[in-house]
C-alpha cells in the first residue's frame, strides 16, 4: 500500500467511515461531496487505508490536474490487476476491434502490471485510447464481470468533477465526457466499486452541460459536513497540545472568532495561536493574523467566480438571490420564484455549482460557510 494515503492526523470521521464501509461490502460506489476544505481528500485516502488494512484491493487516482482524457484513461487502466489485464488483453486480440499498435501495447504491458501500477513506462501510442475506449471498456466490463469479488480493487478518484470542468474550460466535449463517465458506469456496474469525491457539484455539472444524470446511478451519495464545536475543540486541543493555547480557555477564545469549523480554518486559526500565552494573545492572534488569513484564502476566488461565471444578466440575477438569502437567518429561506427574474433557476444552481449557496431543510438555501454570509452582508452594506 501507498504510504502517502496514510494521515496520523485524521480524526472524527467514524459515522462517515463506517457508512462508506457498509456501502462498499454491498458492492456500491460513493459519491463523496462537501463544501471545500472539509476533509473529502482524507475520509477518501482513510477509507482506501481500512480497506487495504483489512487484506482489501486498492487504487487511488489524484485527477485534479489532468487535462486530457488520454492520460485519464491510461491512469484508469494502471489500476487493473494482473489478472484483469491478462483476461482483457486476450479479448481484445480475439475481437480485433482495436488497432494493432494498441493490441501491442496491451500485450507488452501484461507482464508487467502490478496491483498498484506498472514498473515501467506506461504510455499508450498516439490517441488511441479515448477513440477507441468504448470497446475498451466494453471488454473490460466482461472481464470485470468474470472476477471474483476480491481480485477487484476499491478505486479512488480524487477531484473528478474538477477534471471534468477543467475538460470542459479546455473545449473538450460534453458528449466525450458522458462517454467516460457512461463507461465508468458500465464498470460499476460490472463489480468495480468507485469512490468519487469532488467539491464540485456532480449534479449541477451535469445539468449545466446537457449531460445525463443516468451516469450517477447507482452512487452512494456521503456528504462530508464541517466540525461540530465538540469536534473542532478536540482538534485544537490535539494541534496546540503541549502550548499554552491548548488550555480551554484559550481554545473557546479561538473557536468563538471562528466563522466555521472546517479542517482549514481550525489549521489556520492553531498556527496563528501557537506562542500565544493567554486568552487575550490568543484573541489578538486570531484578529490580526488568523481571520484576514482565512478570508485570503476563501474569499478571493468567490470574487473571481462572480467575474469570471456570471454575464451582466446573470450577476444581476445572482446577486439578486444572494442579497435574499443573506437578509434572511443564518440557516435560510425559500426563494420566491414569482418575485425573480425568468431565468433565475439556471442562476440558483451556478451559484450552487460554485459552492456560494447549498439547499438546506424543508427547501431553503442558505449560504455554504457563515464565512460567505458574513462576506456578503459586509459588502453589501448590510448590518452584521
Amino acid at each position: 500500500m501507498d504510504n502517502s494515503l496514510k494521515n496520523p492526523d485524521f480524526r472524527f470521521r467514524e459515522h462517515e467511515l463506517a457508512r462508506i464501509a457498509e456501502v462498499l461490502a454491498h458492492r456500491q460506489s460513493v459519491l463523496l461531496t462537501g463544501i471545500r476544505r472539509t476533509g473529502k481528500t482524507q475520509v477518501l485516502k482513510a477509507v482506501l487505508v481500512r480497506h487495504a488494512e483489512q487484506g482489501g484491493l486498492i487504487g487511488f487516482l489524484d485527477v485534479q490536474d489532468c487535462v486530457s482524457l488520454h492520460a485519464f484513461y491510461r491512469d484508469l487502466l494502471r489500476q487493473m490487476p494482473k489478472t484483469v489485464w491478462d483476461n482483457l488483453t486476450e479479448l481484445l486480440v480475439e475481437m480485433r476491434e482495436v488497432p494493432d499498435r494498441l493490441l501491442s501495447w496491451f500485450r507488452n504491458h501484461v507482464d508487467r502490471i502490478e496491483v498498484n501500477g506498472a514498473e515501467v513506462d506506461f504510455n499508450p501510442p498516439g490517441d488511441d485510447l479515448p477513440r477507441y475506449w468504448q470497446p475498451v471498456v466494453e471488454r473490460l466490463q466482461q472481464v470485470l464481470s468474470q472476477q471474483k469479488h476480491s481480485e477487484l480493487p476499491v478505486l479512488g478518484i480524487d477531484e473528478l468533477p474538477f477534471m471534468l470542468e477543467n475538460l470542459l474550460k479546455r473545449g473538450i466535449d460534453p458528449n466525450e465526457l458522458a462517454v467516460m463517465l457512461a463507461g465508468l458506469r458500465k464498470l460499476r456496474d460490472a463489480g468495480l466499486r468507485l469512490i468519487v469525491a469532488g467539491s464540485v457539484s456532480m449534479e449541477n455539472l451535469l445539468t449545466l452541460h446537457a449531460i445525463p444524470h443516468t451516469v450517477l446511478g447507482g452512487l452512494w451519495r456521503e456528504v462530508i459536513p464541517p466540525f461540530t464545536r465538540d469536534e473542532a475543540q478536540g482538534y485544537l486541543r490535539d494541534r496546540l497540545a503541549g502550548n499554552a493555547a491548548g488550555g480551554g480557555p484559550a481554545t473557546d477564545t479561538i473557536l468563538e472568532h471562528l466563522p466555521d469549523y472546517i479542517p482549514e480554518f481550525l489549521n489556520i486559526a492553531a498556527t496563528a495561536a501557537r506562542n500565544c500565552t493567554d486568552t487575550a494573545a490568543c484573541e489578538a492572534a486570531m484578529r490580526q493574523t488568523a481571520l484576514p488569513a482565512i478570508r485570503r484564502s476563501f474569499l478571493t476566488q468567490f470574487d473571481e467566480r462572480l467575474v469570471k461565471n456570471y454575464p451582466n444578466a446573470d450577476l444581476a440575477i445572482a446577486e439578486q438571490i444572494l442579497d435574499i438569502v443573506a437578509r434572511a437567518e443564518a440557516s435560510g429561506c425559500r426563494l420566491d420564484g414569482n418575485a425573480l427574474p425568468p431565468g433565475y433557476r439556471q442562476v440558483v444552481l451556478k451559484l450552487q455549482y460554485d459552492n456560494f449557496i447549498l439547499e438546506g431543510q424543508d427547501f431553503n438555501w442558505l449560504f455554504s460557510l457563515n464565512l460567505l454570509r458574513q462576506w456578503w452582508r459586509a459588502t453589501r452594506g448590510m448590518e452584521q
